[in-house]
């Protein structure tokens, strides 16, 4: 794996490598983004979900602190002694490492700056910014770049650390070819379990009463990827085993991304004539809301995808048509076509852009947030009748609800229409 000499390197300061490991894992899927550059890349995603504008060549005390501001509550620069070194004290502080920079003695400090090849550094200003290295917070080549300057690429560098840091920037699960990612999918799966909101699914059991909606999601915030938009395709399904294939799938044709698997509950009704419901688990179970009506919990999930360029993310509806999708000619009899486990006629992905407008078309998910934040409720519908389904939305909770724009799979589209079964 690509840290593995580093941390072989690192078991002499065990108490380091541990406050880094999560930090290292999350930034080296991101820069396998070979076609983004990282501050691009960091850049974007700052904009996305801080409001972060794009850093300008050289970055003041003032702009700096509000960017902490924006990721953590609060500012730490001292805009009276402003340089490489005060940044990378308050990027320390910031990323709640203060204490652990203080333990560097003088000696482990230019020890481990030698270490990357860096001298003509002492005092505190070496402390903070050994612990920087060894923490992940920074590497050494962004501080050699920089030339005792705050510039645009360091700080763009420091604030993302930061934001990963302390548990607020993207949330991968790992990246397609780590060699243990598919052990990974496997874990995470074993963590399953039907989510349950008694406010949402009281709203979401009338919606489904009074034939405003078919059915519902739930899922827990927490969950989030926040990847970055631009790049990613949330791909929808309940098999574990199909989950693990794709992923091999996407390697074997040369797709390199990262993801997340964010589990959810879809809640449907359960019609009698499909005979008796099977045995409840932690992961399903058919509950009678009343004498007409039987709602279906299932776990399933989303597992969010993201590419390491566009091109990537649009010729994944190619790959997936191909080794992924049942239609009348592959399920023929007489085909030799084979498919990956869990095929579906009418699968689910979706962007929050039109990847491809031959291949997308517009629908909205429209979403109700808990009134703690922790649940939202998911209802796709064609745009036309969406304004219906968020007017009912508003009506039951008091609360707005909002309807989010999404470029969902042709397929998927003809099942929510009902215009075709492939």
């Amino acid at each position: 794996m690509k840290y593995s000499l580093l941390t072989k390197k690192f078991l002499a300061v065990a108490l380091v490598v541990t406050v880094a490991a999560g930090v290292l894992s999350a930034r080296a899927n991101k820069d396998e983004l070979k076609n983004v550059s990282s501050v691009n890349y960091d850049q974007q995603w700052l904009k996305t979900y801080y409001d972060i504008q794009p850093f300008p060549e050289s970055v003041l005390a003032d702009a700096f602190n509000a960017d902490l501001a924006a990721i953590t509550g609060s500012s730490y620069a001292d805009s009276t002694k402003w340089s490489v070194a005060e940044a990378i004290e308050a990027s320390i502080k910031a990323s709640t490492l203060n204490e652990l920079a203080l333990t560097y003695s003088e000696t482990k400090a230019e020890r481990r700056l030698i270490y990357y090849g860096i001298k003509g550094i002492s005092g505190i200003d070496a402390s903070y910014l050994a612990c920087a290295l060894d923490s992940g917070l920074i590497s050494a080549d962004a501080y050699k770049q920089a030339k005792n300057k705050v510039t645009g690429a360091l700080a763009a560098e420091l604030i993302m650390h930061i934001a990963d840091i302390n548990g607020k920037g993207p949330n991968p699960l790992g990246f397609t070819t780590d060699d243990d990612i598919l052990g990974k999918i496997g874990s995470r799966f074993r963590t399953f379990a039907l989510y349950q909101s008694d406010e949402l699914d009281t709203i979401g059991a009338k919606l489904v009463i009074d034939k405003i909606s078919t059915g519902y999601n739930l899922k827990k915030t927490a969950d989030e990827a926040r990847f970055l938009p631009s790049l990613t395709l949330k791909y929808g399904h309940s098999s574990e085993q199909h989950a693990k294939q794709l992923i091999a799938l996407l390697n074997s044709e040369g797709i390199r991304a990262r993801i997340q698997i964010e589990p959810k509950t879809s809640i449907y009704e359960y019609l009698l004539e499909w005979g008796t419901p099977a045995p409840s688990s932690a992961t399903y179970r058919v509950e009678k809301y009343n004498d007409s009506l039987y709602l279906v919990y299932a776990t399933e999930y989303d597992m969010e995808i993201e590419f390491r360029n566009e091109a990537d993310l649009i010729r994944f509806n190619a790959v997936h048509g191909v080794y992924s999708k049942k239609n009348d000619e592959n399920q023929a009899k007489g085909s030799t076509v084979k498919l990956i486990a869990g095929a579906w006629w009418q699968p689910l992905y979706s962007a929050s852009f039109n990847p491809d407008p031959a291949n997308y078309t517009q629908i909205a998910d429209n979403v109700l947030y808990s009134t703690d934040g922790t649940y939202s409720l998911h209802s796709f519908s064609t745009v036309e009748k969406s304004s219906t389904l968020i007017q009912k939305m508003k009506e039951l909770s008091g609360r707005d609800a909002r309807p989010e724009i999404r470029y969902v799979n042709n397929a998927f589209y003809r099942y929510l229409t009902g215009t075709d079964h492939q």
